[in-house]
């Protein structure tokens, strides 16, 4: 557990885990940590053949790519397939690191508005499509919004999808939906459809100092970039402290319990305060409608009060304001913090 000091802000902004890492994980790596000095290049201790368990569902090891990070994983992925003219379609309101990344690539984002109710416009989407277009960008749950791709939407989408295009869909909230209808990948993976799913350590397992990070897919689709990556670059103590993180049960349900009753408290606490806000299966939630500027809120908590909230403008949702899932103390300073700042502005 991390120590609860009031001279440190509460993070609120980047929905990290504020639990801490996970005690398996700390463990494994002061195991190794007198190894710094050896290259881990015989092997990753064992982290793929865990994961090719831990998904299951036929996945196999080839199926499998490691990385420092999701985000790196996404790096990765790009610069196996895009090359300066190709295209790549992603919502306007999402993860930043897509657009960021493809056009570092020379790659043409398109961007499509999302809806009124903040889900993705899918048949935007599809009909963004071109000759051009090699990689589509679904995070989900999605990131700023905290809503989720069912399971039928995912299947609409898929079943419109062209062949030469692959979908890139980011789970790194995806052990916080606990709506029925998420879907499961692996049934599209194995059905054929052409998906690589990325998923990170950072967020259930508190590892996100340790860049672990990693995607799967149909077995073509996650050649090219199996193909390019650089074979066990991550090191050892990502290798072995990520591995542990798979098996600390009482640390996944720890986090787990904190997602679900800080939701419940950060919903009850905006609804008092009579804030509008969209339903979350994310580590977060986002605020909407705001009665004073979003700029305004994120600045004074950070100024005055000594919190992190994010500005969604980053996520191209400007006026809105994410506020991530922490500790109860974390969320009560949060609040604390957003309620003083209301009553300065508005009496």
């Amino acid at each position: 557990m991390l120590p609860n000091l009031q001279n440190e802000p509460a993070r609120l902004g980047s929905n990290e885990n504020l639990l801490g890492p996970s005690p398996k994980a700390l463990k494994a790596i002061e195991a190794w940590n007198k190894r710094m000095h050896i290259y881990p290049v015989t092997e990753d201790v064992g982290l793929t053949a865990k994961l090719v368990a831990h998904i299951g569902q036929g996945l196999t090891a080839d199926q499998v790519v490691l990385g420092n990070g999701s985000g790196d994983v996404l790096g990765v992925i790009m610069q196996a397939y895009l090359e300066r003219g190709d295209e790549v379609v992603m919502a306007t309101a999402t993860f930043a690191l897509y657009r960021r990344v493809a056009a570092s690539y020379r790659a043409t984002v398109i961007e499509i508005p999302n809806r009124d109710d903040f889900q993705i416009d899918f048949d935007g989407m599809v009909g963004a499509i071109t000759a051009k277009t090699k990689l589509i960008f679904l995070c989900n749950p999605n990131n700023p919004t905290g809503i989720i791709i069912n399971r039928a939407e995912m299947q609409q989408l898929l079943d419109r999808i062209p062949k030469h295009v692959t979908v890139i869909v980011d789970e790194a909230y995806v052990d916080f939906a606990d709506d029925p209808e998420y879907p499961n990948m692996m049934d599209f993976i194995n059905a054929g459809y052409p998906i690589i799913v990325t998923r990170t350590f950072s967020k259930l397992y508190g590892l996100a100092s340790l860049k672990a990070g990693f995607g799967f897919g149909n077995l073509d689709r996650i050649a090219p970039v199996r193909a390019i990556r650089q074979v066990y670059e991550s090191g050892l103590m990502m290798y072995h402290g990520a591995a542990a993180a798979l098996e600390d049960e009482a640390h996944i349900v720890d986090t787990l319990e904190l997602a679900r009753t800080g939701r419940a408290y950060l919903y009850s606490q905006f609804e008092r305060l009579g804030l509008d806000y969209i339903p979350t299966q994310a580590l977060f939630v986002t605020l909407k409608n705001l009665p004073i500027p979003a700029e305004t809120i994120v600045a004074e908590a950070l100024e005055q009060h000594n919190v992190i909230l994010r500005d969604a403008k980053v996520f191209g949702m400007p006026g809105h304001v994410r506020v991530s899932i922490g500790r109860q103390e974390d969320n009560e300073r949060g609040i604390a913090a957003i309620e003083s700042i209301l009553k300065k502005h508005l009496g």
